[in-house]
């Protein structure tokens, strides 16, 4: 939630002046510029929210490298 509400977080519904393709998430996609592509959401389908972050892939495989704090500290 703190991600989401940052003031460089945005939701996206276009691209171009079109309306934002399947592709790129449509019909609204959240924009965190500080993640990689690969790791940023791609699409909203649901919104839960919760007072721990979810697991997800990586960080259950690889929990010092892709933890939170890995995206935004320098020192991990």
């Amino acid at each position: 939630l703190a991600e989401a509400t940052n003031p460089l977080a945005y939701l996206a519904t276009g691209i171009f002046g079109e309306p934002l393709p399947k592709q790129h998430g449509s019909p609204v996609r959240l924009v965190i510029p500080w993640k990689y592509g690969f790791k940023s959401i791609k699409s909203i389908v649901r919104i839960t929210l919760t007072d721990q972050p979810p697991a997800t892939f990586w960080n259950t495989v690889a929990p010092r490298e892709y933890d939170f704090e890995a995206n935004v500290n320098p020192a991990i």
